[in-house]
């Protein structure tokens, strides 16, 4: 017997012989462990509060915590659902696969860099433990998406900007006379996870609702740390963190009204 059970757009499929007990709560100790660790990732909003920011590091504080839950977060999804949640397996990857893009983008590379072996051992960490336990495994690589006509011409038009502020800050990130190289390398990702977890949102990926509000919830963080640090370094300033709130309401209505045209016929497992 199968029974579909929604939480808030993601839709939980139980098939007891195909998804022992076993397998459900191994899903959920290992990415129950990692959403831990993306929660201490994600805490420069804490730091922040807690007066750990120096001088112009404010920006970088408050935004490091929506890049990476939008780069890592999709873990708790897997966690809550015991591994049910193919969009949040996908956001995960798509978060991840942004995270290397985004530091090939550094003017140097450091000597000890080793780019093959980190995106490796990216994958066996947050990928394939569920690759091997989800019995179902061929859905989390089969993407099923229904793009918006409102969604994707806003989440592109974006990029490009996001794509230009990053490239110019991994530029800074290695540049030594700039004054703070770990603010910039910050803000490089900030760009990039952004720019593809807004994309890949819009591609409503199996008429998924809760992505595009994370997206659409981090956007909107994200300008509004620019409009009230706009001197800190890497901020995107009052003028484009205007533009990003204001893309940010307009990606979260659009979703909305995609969610309510799709609700009487949306089947697809999220």
């Amino acid at each position: 017997m199968t029974t579909d059970i929604a939480r808030d757009g993601i839709t939980v499929t139980t098939a007891d012989d195909r998804w022992p007990r076993w397998r459900v709560w191994t899903i959920r100790i290992w990415y129950g462990l990692l959403s831990l660790w993306a929660l201490s990732m994600s805490a420069g909003v804490v730091r922040l509060a807690l007066g750990q920011a120096g001088p112009g590091e404010r920006f970088a504080y408050a935004t490091v915590t929506a890049w990476k839950l939008l780069a890592v977060g999709g873990v708790l999804a897997i966690c809550w659902t015991g591994g049910r949640s193919v969009v949040a397996f996908q956001a995960v990857a798509c978060g991840q696969l942004c995270w290397i893009l985004a530091e090939s983008l550094y003017a140097a590379q450091p000597a000890d860099a080793t780019p093959v072996g980190s995106a490796v051992g990216t994958v066996v960490l947050w990928l394939v433990p569920l690759l091997l336990l989800q019995p179902d495994r061929r859905e989390l690589l089969r993407l099923r998406t229904q793009p918006s006509a409102i969604l994707l011409p806003l989440a592109l038009a974006a990029a490009v900007p996001l794509a230009i502020y990053a490239a110019h800050q991994g530029n800074l990130a290695n540049d030594p006379a700039h004054a703070d190289s770990v603010s910039a390398y910050d803000t490089t990702l900030l760009g990039v996870v952004l720019a593809g977890q807004a994309v890949f949102a819009a591609l409503r990926p199996r008429c998924t609702v809760w992505l595009p509000r994370l997206v659409a919830l981090a956007a909107a963080w994200i300008g509004l740390a620019g409009v009230i640090w706009p001197d800190d370094m890497g901020s995107i300033g009052r003028g484009w963190g205007a533009a990003v709130i204001a893309g940010a309401i307009a990606f979260a209505a659009a979703n909305e009204a995609e969610a309510r045209r799709d609700r009487p016929t949306a089947t697809l497992p999220a």
